[in-house]
């Protein structure tokens, strides 16, 4: 009798079987990370870095940058100042009375308020905007007054000239002035038209030179203390 086993040839194909799914297995993760590998690259004109994640079906990008800075433009400083003056001029005329004499009627004009500017650093340009109310009031034998609100521009702020910082102001708006008079008396040969309508300066004078050591300043000036030609101004360096 034979008592040996009967060999059993299936065994030997499930092992082939089993060594052949192994190894697709460790060929399919090594396929995968290889997939899956990242890389960054530094854009040379920007300094942004880019990341690159590649897996078999997503493609993923990433930028970084530089932030800018919200705090405004640099290198410039800031100043505010104030304005007042007080000028005998305007409409105004003259007529002859039957006894030799004359009469006339004159007119005073003023004006205040605020403006800013800034400046470069350098000093070599600078720019700004203001805004004032002016009147006219006018008196004799014709007589009114004329009050309105007006803004104005700086095109143009300098610290090139003697050390100073120089202003210069110009552009009113409304360019213009036009007193409603009413008139008393023989106005044979008077004309009402004389400075009226007429231009007028949104600050006096209309070019300032201030000291920079003199910081923060004010100053009023009187041509003479009997005439009502007065005019004054204030500025200090503020914060923007």
């Amino acid at each position: 009798m034979n008592l040996s086993e009967p060999k059993r040839p299936g065994i030997a194909v499930a092992l082939i079987v089993i060594v052949i799914v192994i190894v697709v297995i460790i060929a399919s993760v090594g396929a995968y990370y290889a997939l899956s590998s990242s890389k960054t690259t530094t854009t040379p004109s920007t300094g942004s870095s880019i990341t690159t994640t590649t897996s078999t079906s997503i493609t993923v990008l990433t930028t970084a940058s530089n932030s800018e800075s919200s705090t405004g433009p640099s290198g410039l400083t800031y100043y505010s100042g104030t304005f007042n003056f007080s000028l005998p001029e305007g409409p105004s005329g003259v007529r002859s009375l039957p006894n030799g004499s004359a009469q006339y009627y004159n007119s005073v004009q003023t004006a205040s308020g605020t403006f800013t500017f800034s400046l470069a650093a350098g000093g070599l340009s600078g720019s700004g905007t203001g805004k004032g109310t002016f009147t006219m009031t006018t008196t004799g034998f014709c007589s009114g007054s004329d009050t309105f609100p007006y803004t104005f521009t700086i095109p143009d702020v300098t610290t090139e000239i003697q050390g100073n910082i120089t202003i210069f102001f110009a552009s009113p708006v409304p360019g213009n002035y036009t007193v409603a008079l009413t008139c008393t008396g023989d106005m044979t040969g008077v004309s009402t038209a004389t400075n009226d309508p007429g231009p007028f300066l949104p600050v006096y004078p209309n070019e300032i030179g201030i000291p920079i050591a003199s910081l923060p300043t004010s100053e009023v000036f009187h041509s003479n203390p009997s005439t009502t030609f007065v005019w004054g101004y204030s500025l200090e360096e503020t914060s923007g």
